[in-house]
């Protein structure tokens, strides 16, 4: 038996054929999968409007495209000058519950041509990295890598799934668990358009963070202030009936 299972893998490295499949996400078809453990999720339009969605990133190019987030300038690669293109701290990434597991939350934002087939995005590159310092001008200053998709894995978008840009398309969820050091800056490293090639507008990255609500007065508070508008109240009405 054994001789046989030689035979056939021997077999196999003459055809050149490899034991090792890559890992393909398809959000055309479906709606999540996981890649070296990180979650990669459809998700239908999301809330737009300040201090909901906080775009960290912007990669525009025709075909392929790729680029970090990083507040350098020129911005390197694809990336996209202006606002939306900056550093981001570790602390500023959520941080959500999946099954008992925590993760850091990303929220991805396609754009491509409406036509038949074109709508079609690959992202054949995420990474992520943690650095000491902001400023990164190159992939070799982005720090300590401690996420990888993977060379030949990639994860399939569909652009018309959602009602235009702006609205995002996919979550991507990296365990914390991968976190080590104690460094601060988050460099997210993405690609797109290997085989399905970008030929719209620029991919966004960014996170969600809700505005702080004011805080809410202890009960105690609430006391003090009503007590505090009835003195007034009554002040007031002894000098009117004086005047």
């Amino acid at each position: 038996m054994r001789r046989k299972i030689f035979a056939a893998l021997a077999i196999c490295g003459m055809l050149g054929v490899s034991s090792a499949y890559a890992a393909v996400v398809d959000l055309v078809n479906g709606d999540s999968g996981t890649i070296n453990g990180a979650i990669f999720e459809w998700t239908p339009e999301q809330p737009t409007g300040t201090g909901v969605i906080q775009p960290f990133v912007r990669i525009q190019a025709t075909g392929t495209e790729s680029g970090f987030n990083t507040s350098a300038v020129p911005v390197p690669l694809d990336g996209k000058p202006g606002t939306w293109t900056h550093d981001l701290l570790l602390s500023d990434v959520p941080v959500v519950d999946i099954g008992g597991t925590s993760y850091l939350q990303f929220l991805l934002d396609i754009n491509q041509d409406n036509a038949e087939g074109d709508n079609l995005l690959t992202m054949h590159l995420f990474q992520i990295y943690l650095g000491a310092t902001g400023g990164a001008t190159n992939v070799a200053g982005l720090g300590t890598l401690i996420y990888d998709m993977g060379a030949g894995n990639s994860v399939e978008l569909d652009y018309d799934r959602n009602t235009g840009s702006g609205s995002g398309d996919m979550f991507a969820y990296v365990p914390t668990s991968l976190i080590t050091g104690t460094n601060t800056f988050l460099y997210l490293y993405s690609a797109f358009g290997n085989p399905n090639a970008s030929n719209d507008g620029f991919e966004e990255w960014a996170v969600i963070g809700a505005p702080t609500p004011p805080p809410i007065p202890e009960p105690g508070t609430m006391i003090l202030l009503g007590a505090g508008f009835l003195f007034l109240a009554i002040y007031g009405k002894r000098r009117s009936n004086n005047a």
